[in-house]
Formats: structure tokens, sequence, C-alpha cells
């Protein structure tokens, strides 16, 4: 009687009808044997059915040699037979793609982390062109999806021109997270590692109480998924008509500084600072959305977010002091907050605010209005560390209900 190893008995009894080839998106089930064992065992043929594209399993049933690292070095080695009546050794492609299922992704080089290895690292990049078709279905998928397979949609909280943002309920812990993805497929490899800069930049931070929290991402359907931290809502002028205090932006303003601290310290910038961005959690203010996020030495590629929060400099291509960039834009959030309307996009106010010519604010401090006067001085010199803003005196007038 033939026997099927545990090992390679998939989790989800449908699969045991039917193998699909191009799900490669399904990881193969841990074997319950100990890590550095390795056990050679016949294949049931009944347990897979290869489709029309696949050519038919010879009589003689490959031998399957698994061994799992734990060091994420997992290969399936195949001892090829000989197809009767050829001298070549032949391979059938249902092993192959079971090949591919073990076999990780490479590991790619995170540029945000000060000591990070040089290059990527791919133990198995010699071996991959024997699955090429297979393991490219892992960023296209085709098959189980793990968005649809690990979560369930509850609702889309959040739409833009590159990402669609969606409240999640997470099968296996039932908490609700934020996932989000790219809107549209990216085809190319140059696509995909700049969409993973986002995530790298969150993963190289680490966690922050006013930055809203990473926890995974992959890619499918050629689509880049990121799991983070639900929110309640963001600061939108756009989806909410709430009108802020001097007291309630003067908070904004030290938080989201807490939060410009931290990652200037790790040499890191924002470059998308606007209220769209700014999110609250339990009365917490947390910066999200790290799209644009690049280096302070400028050693990666430079892209600035929205145009209404950004100063002339890096407008006319200037990169120098990238962190005051980020000064002046929460500078700018901040104006609009306390305005409540949207700052334009061009006109009279886009150049004075560049400028410097801050209109008064009637009803609010001349203490207040002389730190966002300086926040948004054109001269990035000028212009006060993140550090500076969170030690001005203003922020210990705040009462201490506020003060987080």
């Amino acid at each position: 009687m033939a026997i099927t190893p545990d090992y390679i008995t998939p989790v989800d009894q449908i699969l045991l009808n039917s193998f699909d080839c191009n799900k490669e998106n399904v990881l193969c089930p841990e074997s319950p044997e100990k890590l550095n064992t390795i056990k050679t065992k016949k294949l049931r043929q009944d347990v897979i059915s290869v489709n029309t594209l696949t050519p038919a399993l010879s009589e003689n049933i490959e031998n399957l040699e698994i061994a799992r690292d734990a060091f994420c070095s997992d290969e399936l080695k195949i001892e090829k037979t000989t197809v009767p009546g050829t001298q070549k050794n032949y391979v059938s492609q249902s092993a192959v793609a079971l090949r591919c299922r073990v076999m990780p992704l490479p590991c790619i080089k995170n540029p945000f982390l000060m000591h990070a290895s040089d290059v990527d690292i791919d133990p198995f990049g010699n071996k991959r062109s024997k699955c090429a078709g297979f393991f490219s279905a892992i960023v296209r998928g085709g098959g189980l999806s793990r968005y649809h397979s690990d979560f369930h949609e509850m609702q889309q909280i959040d739409s833009g021109s590159f990402s669609c943002a969606f409240k999640v309920l997470k099968r296996i812990d039932g908490c609700m997270y934020a996932v989000k993805h790219s809107t549209r497929q990216l085809h190319q490899d140059s696509e995909r590692r700049k969409a993973l800069m986002e995530v790298q930049a969150l993963a190289a931070l680490g966690h922050h109480e006013n930055i809203v929290e990473y926890y995974s991402s992959w890619f499918e359907n050629e689509q880049i998924y990121i799991q983070m931290e639900l929110c309640d809502c963001s600061l939108s002028i756009h989806k909410s008509s709430k009108s802020f205090t001097e007291d309630e932006v003067l908070e904004v303003l030290h938080q989201i500084a807490k939060a410009l601290q931290f990652i200037h310290e790790k040499g890191i910038a924002h470059l998308d600072v606007k209220p769209d961005n700014i999110y609250v959690k339990n009365g917490v203010y947390k910066l999200g959305d790290f799209g644009c996020a690049t280096l302070l030495n400028q050693s990666l590629p430079i892209e600035e977010g929205d145009a209404r929060y950004m100063p002339q400099g890096i407008l006319n291509v200037n990169y120098n002091h990238l962190d005051k960039v980020d000064i002046f834009s929460l500078g700018a959030a901040i104006y609009e907050l306390i305005r409540g309307s949207p700052l334009r996009q061009s006109g009279s106010q886009f150049l004075n605010l560049r400028e410097g010519k801050l209109p008064l604010l009637p009803g609010h401090s001349l203490q207040f209005q002389n730190l966002l006067k300086v926040m948004l001085d054109p001269d990035p010199v000028q212009r006060p560390s993140a550090k500076e803003i969170i030690e001005n005196p203003i922020f210990d007038k705040l009462p201490r209900n506020l003060r987080i």
C-alpha cells in the first residue's frame, strides 16, 4: 500500500484532488520531523493530477528528498529518472513546481539599514533558472490568495492614485488590521523594488508610538500588499469637517515632531508629511505612508510628495537638507489644519507660503505664529530641527490631558 508522507500532505485537503502548478504562493507545510533530518519516500501518484500543459507522469515515480534548514535554506533534491528509449534525464514539471515551493525567496538588501549587506543574498540563484516560470508565479499569483485566505475584508478605508487600503479581520488572531495594496500590477523588477522601499523603510525604523505600525508585506498577483496597524482616521481636510483649537494642533505638532526626530536620527526623510498621512488612534497621532521615504545622505532616489506641502528648494531639485523639507511640510500641514481649509496648488497663497509670507492668524498666540513662521522659512538652515521643535517652551502650556 502506498504511503503519503505527512510533510507533503497539503493542509487544505482540496489540494489532494487538484495540484495546480501555477499556485506557487501556497507554502509547502513544514515537516514534523527534526529540521536536520532527511527522509526519502515515494510520492503517491494518485495524489497529484497534472494540468493539460504538463507531460504525463512516468511509471517510474521520482524519489524526493526534502531537507529542511532552520536558516531559510530549504531545498528539494530530485533524483532524475531515465525515460525508456531516451538518453536524457526527465523531471516532471510537477516535481519542479514542488521544488519551487520549498525554495525560499532571495534575501533583498535593505538600504535603510546602516549595517545591511552590500548585495542581495540569493543562495539558490544558480538553481532558479530551472524553475523560473514557476518562481515568477510567486509574484504573479494565480493560485490561492494569501490576502483572501488570511484576512476577511471588511470595508475600503482609503483610495489613492497608487494604492488602496482596506479594513480587514485576520482570521487566525481575530484582530483588525489595515491592508493596503498597489492599484496596478508591478510588471518590472524595477517597479517591484521601488514598491519595496516603503516596507523596507518601515521595517528598518521599527516601533515608535507616533508611527503607524508595520506588520508584514508580500507580493501577490504582481501587486505589493502591506499589513499595517489599523487607525481610527486621518487628519485629511477632505474627509473631516473638524476644526482644531490651537492646543489641539500643538499636540499634533508635538507628536509628529517626535516621529520626525525618530526617523531623522535613523538617517531617513519622509518627504510626504501632510494631514492625509497623519493618522489618529485612541487619541495618539501617528505618521504613516512612507512611500516617498529616502535617505538623508541622498544615496537613494528622491521623489518628493504632494507639492502643496513642499518648500521651493526641493521643487527646484535642490536636495540638500532633506530633514528640513519634512519640517517645512509639517509646518504647512499645521497651517492647513488651523485654517480649516485645504492649501492651494498654485496662486498667491502657494507662492507666499514658500516666500515665508505667513499672514496673521487672528485669535492665535504670537508664540504659535512665530513657531509656524520659522518652520516655513525659505532658508532651510533657519528652520528648526525636529528636536528643537519638541523642546520649544510653547508646549509647556499644553494641558496635561493632551500631553502624550
